[in-house]
């Protein structure tokens, strides 16, 4: 099994290779000093040509069990002097001490860590600071018929009564189509009033009289919608990210992360709820917006929200 300090150098050279596809990244090579005169090791190469120029970056990693001290920041701007590299980077996950990123910052070093959640010792575990945003509905059925024919409507007529069109085939329940509308996004979601929203695609519409058996009466059918929204505020877990952390910045640096479905009940009971994007305690990177759907019954169907980054 290979020692910790080269499980590093391989994870370092995996990642910088998808930071950068098209360069040449090396691990372990050896490189001439040019004032010792002598061999030196390079944990991570990485060479790419700008025009006719070829730039090398000189990665170090070190695995130690405390944070890399000026020193150890010293001790690589002489190796980076040694073999004349263009740019230097030191990745350490303990991190660097107050005094190491002040020396580095001069010498124009980077510092990183690794940022990945694959499985070895430096496993992460990610979140992203994420909004989610869940649209609800209010609907009022208005009802309405001019024809001189008895009607007697039983209570909840709007999700119990059926509905025919002129040929006698059932259509469904005022309720049922309604909820079809809203769920299938042929309502509008954007938050505000809507008034006299059609429920069927084909008109007229009949029910049942309740009265004489098999008399139907024509009748007018329409819902106004009332759009709300909920913003909660939370840390999205990120199932899967590689690149590195900026120790000077705190930012993560990767090519891309993947984000897992989100349960909308497990948001609505630990998440922050928040009045307004502008109310996060920090600013979201990402944003999610879900829709409520409902049931033919009317009852409330959360499911899994899936978004990218916004």
């Amino acid at each position: 099994m290979a020692k910790a300090f080269t499980e590093l150098e391989l994870l370092v050279a995996k990642i910088q290779k998808q930071l950068a596809p098209k360069a040449e990244v090396q691990h372990n090579v050896f490189v001439d000093g040019r004032l010792s005169k002598r061999k030196r090791q390079i944990d991570v190469l990485v060479r790419e040509r700008i025009g006719q120029y070829e730039i090398r970056i000189i990665i170090d990693c070190k695995d130690y069990n405390k944070p890399i001290d000026v020193k150890g920041v010293e001790e690589f701007a002489g190796l980076l002097a040694d073999v004349g590299a263009h740019k230097g980077v030191l990745v350490s996950p303990k991190g660097f001490s107050e005094a190491a990123k002040t020396r580095a910052e001069g010498l124009q070093i980077d510092l990183y860590s690794p940022f990945d959640t694959d499985v070895h010792k430096w496993t992460v575990r990610a979140t992203i600071p994420a909004t989610c945003d869940f649209r609800s509905v209010i609907m009022a059925f208005k009802f309405s018929t001019s024809a001189p024919l008895p009607l007697t409507l039983q209570y909840d007529f709007y999700s119990r009564n059926e509905i025919y069109d002129k040929a006698g085939s059932a259509l469904g329940t005022m309720l049922a189509n309604a909820s079809r509308k809203w769920n299938n996004g042929v309502f509008p979601n954007d938050v505000g009033e809507y008034v006299d929203l059609e429920v069927y695609d084909t008109k007229p519409v009949y029910i049942d009289s309740g009265t004489i058996h098999n008399l139907k009466v024509p009748v007018d059918l329409t819902v106004s919608t009332w759009v709300q929204r909920e913003l909660f505020f939370g840390q999205l877990p990120i199932p899967k990210i590689s690149g590195f952390k900026d120790e000077f910045s705190g930012k993560v640096i990767t090519n891309s992360f993947q984000v897992g479905l989100l349960d909308p009940d497990q948001v609505a009971r630990n998440w922050q709820p928040i009045p307004s994007e502008d109310e996060a305690p920090i600013a979201p990177v990402i944003m999610l917006i879900g829709t409520v759907l409902y049931g033919e019954d009317g009852n409330k169907l959360y499911v899994p929200v899936e978004e990218g980054l916004s």
